[in-house]
């Protein structure tokens, strides 16, 4: 296992398109980092870069004591699982997990342990004489996943795995990825869109947008604490409500805000709340419901229990401590 430093990292393309700029993060032995973000923002490149298949055109990766800008992708001690498998139809499970180990030079005895051991692990030892059409999505996941494992390397880097899975499926293999992480704790570097994905996985989240690192920490911290409004708009299902200052001036403390935030579970019924709520419409979830209507002008969600009564008009009230203050320009939090 190994740590994973980024070092003022960037990409810029021929012509002078720029996907990543100035990325800085230290990853330690045996951490589980998930980058996220929208389409477009970057994340899989700087996954690229980290793995060598994209050529890192500003700053430094260093994996363990290595710098690796100049080090092919084979010699980086990394392993990789893509989103569309990238299995060897052609061959047998057992085929496709020994196929990189038998390219080094690996012994007999040693490769049939790596696979022994992956297959236990993965439970995918009943599928080793089958091809991969044979198989299920979520088992040829674990297949591809268990070629990572025999390499036994000094990180896993994950491109959007679980994206062409089912949402049911989805759920299941993302338990499975995090219980797999804490059993080996092989450091791990995650891509994905879904922050939903991101919150339940990573020990901590790196969130991108436009190329740049918007924020760095904990799934809890970034949720509780975001540093700015586009975070808060990203990191949170529902997102958070950002709505004007202007348009709930008798808020009490956001005198210097341009943008007030407020989580769709913070807002409560209350009889002389200082937000009037106009509702358009009800989403029915089970045990709670989401209500979304207008103040003033602007879109607001707010999160119910499925019993609670719905007047047209909502009157709701908030703790201060639960008001998030961005600045208009930029949407950089206040503090």
């Amino acid at each position: 296992m190994a740590s994973i430093n980024l070092d003022n990292v960037g990409k810029v393309y021929p012509g002078g398109t720029r996907a990543v700029e100035g990325v800085n993060i230290d990853i330690a032995d045996g951490e589980f980092i998930v980058l996220v973000g929208p389409s477009g923002c970057g994340k899989s490149t700087l996954l690229r870069m980290v793995a060598g298949l994209e050529e890192i055109t500003e700053g430094e990766v260093r994996i363990g004591d290595r710098v690796v800008n100049r080090v092919e992708p084979a010699e980086r001690d990394i392993a990789m699982v893509f989103q569309n498998y990238a299995l060897y139809p052609h061959m047998s499970v057992r085929k496709n997990l020994e196929y990189g180990l038998k390219n080094r030079g690996t012994s007999r005895a040693e490769i049939d342990r790596r696979v022994a051991e992956a297959a236990e692990i993965l439970q995918i030892g009943p599928y080793l004489d089958r091809k991969p059409r044979a198989l299920s999505g979520g088992q040829r996941q674990r297949v591809a996943m268990g070629r990572a494992i025999v390499r036994e390397p000094a990180a896993f880097l994950f491109d959007e795995p679980l994206s062409n899975l089912d949402a049911k499926l989805r759920v299941a293999m993302r338990l499975e990825i995090k219980e797999l992480q804490k059993r080996l704790r092989t450091t791990s570097l995650y891509v994905t869109h879904d922050q939903l994905e991101a919150m339940t996985l990573a020990d901590r989240l790196v969130v991108l947008n436009g190329g740049r690192v918007e924020q760095i920490g904990t799934p809890l911290e970034v949720y509780r604490k975001p540093a700015s409004a586009f975070v808060a708009s990203f990191i949170g299902s529902p997102a958070m409500n950002l709505i004007p200052a202007s348009a709930v001036p008798h808020l009490p403390g956001t005198g210097h805000a341009g943008l007030i935030g407020i989580r769709p579970e913070d807002l409560h019924p209350a009889p002389d709340g200082q937000i009037e709520l106009k509702i358009d419409a009800v989403e029915e979830l089970g045990a709670t419901r989401l209500v979304h209507g207008k103040v003033g002008a602007e879109m607001v969600t707010v999160t119910m229990p499925s019993d609670a009564e719905l007047p047209e008009t909502l009157r709701l009230d908030v703790a201060p401590g639960a008001v998030h203050l961005f600045r208009k320009d930029g949407g950089a939090r206040l503090t």
